[in-house]
């Protein structure tokens, strides 16, 4: 049986380590979202780390001038031939590609300081006993989530597997907890027709100035730019990483 409504996450891998809990008992739903979003926060950087990728390849690569969408536009404008011959020499394997190009965005995004996911918590997290594995339960009312993996023998896309797959699920339900417009009309009508490529994804970023986090996250999904780490950007590469089933708009790529 499962406690009260909380979200519990233990687990340490080489230099990953964390065991924080959040008493969600009686708390709206916007503390719920606000702490899946701190979540994500801490593991999203090693979903990437270990996905097999040179993330500071990519950090180093994504220098701005100026903030804002302007600004990730022009680096796009300026960078993406370069960032094509880049890409060769960021990933372990061809088919990790798409785990580059989600680092880009989400680096990119990063640094324009262009919301893209929901705020973190103002809930202070508990401390949690770290244990054998990396295993994540989140409870809130109807809804529940687990997911575990043991650490036996276990290799760095796995773990990037079980991170990512849980980063997912938390920043997708904090879109839903966060009380944000979830406006997929506008989504849908921003991308409509547009295959994936970094051309298309400039056309899309152009039209996101002011818009929310959640339209700036699902247009760049739906043109196969998904700026957050999730399984989907390993299974090319690592067949036995499955991604979750996606309701609805199914992205691009």
């Amino acid at each position: 049986m499962l406690g009260g409504d909380e979200v519990i996450f233990t687990g340490t891998y080489k230099e990953f380590s964390l065991g924080i809990r959040f008493d969600l008992n009686e708390k709206k739903a916007e503390d719920v979202g606000g702490a899946l979003a701190y979540l994500s926060s801490v593991i999203e950087p090693y979903a990437y780390k270990f996905s097999g990728i040179d993330t500071k390849k990519i950090e180093d690569f994504v220098k701005l001038d100026g903030k804002g969408v302007s600004a990730a536009c022009s680096f796009l404008e300026n960078k993406s031939t370069e960032w094509n011959k880049l890409v060769k020499e960021t990933v372990k394997k061809p088919e990790l590609k798409s785990a580059a190009d989600s680092y880009l965005f989400n680096r990119l995004l990063s640094a324009a300081n262009v919301k893209f996911k929901v705020s973190t918590a103002t809930l202070e997290p508990e401390k949690e006993e770290i244990g054998k594995q990396i295993a994540f339960i989140g409870k809130y009312k109807d809804w529940v989530s687990i997911k575990k993996l043991s650490m036996e023998k276990v290799q760095d896309y796995e773990v990037s597997g079980i991170l990512s797959g849980i980063n997912f699920s938390v920043v997708n339900k904090a879109f839903d907890f966060s009380g944000m417009g979830k406006d997929d009309a506008t989504v849908n009508n921003l991308t409509k027709g547009k295959k994936k490529s970094l051309g298309n994804a400039l056309l899309v970023l152009k039209e996101l100035e002011g818009k929310n986090p959640y339209i700036i996250c699902k247009s760049l999904e739906a043109v196969g730019y998904r700026p957050y780490a999730s399984s989907h950007m390993l299974t090319g590469a690592y067949p036995d990483i499955k991604p979750p089933k996606v309701k609805g708009r199914k992205p691009k790529g």
